[in-house]
């Protein structure tokens, strides 16, 4: 039997936290006179690093720093969150990948207890082996982690896919030889990306039970979609 591992992004990829992002921002550009987001502009702008990204929609790190910035963000975040609810067919994708015998983990840029406590707030802990966030607040070291987790696993897994939905998911696929599933109802407009050739890029969770056999490889899946 092959060792299977899945590894799930949290944040627009199992939860639907997109509107919850967005409310977050507008409240912090609202009271510095900024031009707001709808959900549109905000896919089409969010990017890794996340400095990249504040700087694209207005914020001016001479005059308040990023650090400042991210505490502020957060704990608007915390509030508007509380309600997010799970993507369409997240349970229906963690059990059908539970049946195929994959071992299953979430790595995340969210901080680590926050990642913890809204995982289990969801009622889903159960289907994951391990999930790991970061030990800050600043979303700078998920491919660390993701790094970290397969070093220093005991198994030697013969087939792992990484189901994300942003490029930068996609980049940490690549470094770590992983299969790739983007979804698109996530944080950002996937179309700004070249991908079809590169990962299986599918509208949501539910048509990734759809196209893909737990049975095989999910590069076969790839690569039959894109032929």
């Amino acid at each position: 039997m092959k060792n299977k591992l899945i590894i799930w992004d949290w944040n627009g990829t199992l939860l639907n936290d997109v509107e919850a992002c967005v409310n977050s921002v507008n409240a912090m550009l609202e009271v510095r006179q900024i031009k707001l987001l709808n959900i549109t502009s905000y896919k089409n702008v969010f990017t890794f690093p996340v400095q990249d990204y504040y700087k694209t929609i207005g914020f001016d790190f001479k005059e308040e720093s990023f650090e400042k910035l991210a505490v502020e963000y957060i704990d608007l975040y915390k509030r508007n969150s509380i309600d997010s609810p799970l993507q369409e067919g997240s349970r229906e994708a963690l059990e059908f990948f539970k049946s195929g015998n994959y071992k299953q983990i979430i790595v995340s840029a969210s901080e680590q207890l926050s990642l913890e406590n809204q995982v289990e707030q969801r009622q889903i802990s159960k289907y994951f082996d391990s999930i790991i966030g970061l030990n800050n607040i600043h979303a700078k070291s998920k491919l660390d982690n993701a790094i970290n987790y397969l070093n220093n696993s005991p198994i030697n897994f013969d087939q792992i896919v990484l189901i994300g939905d942003t490029f930068h998911d996609y980049e940490v696929a690549n470094e770590i030889g992983a299969d790739c599933a983007l979804v698109q109802n996530g944080h950002q407009n996937l179309n700004r990306f070249n991908l079809e050739s590169k990962a299986l890029i599918i509208k949501d969770l539910f048509e990734l039970t759809e196209t893909v056999d737990s049975e095989i490889l999910i590069t076969n899946s790839i690569k039959a979609k894109n032929n």
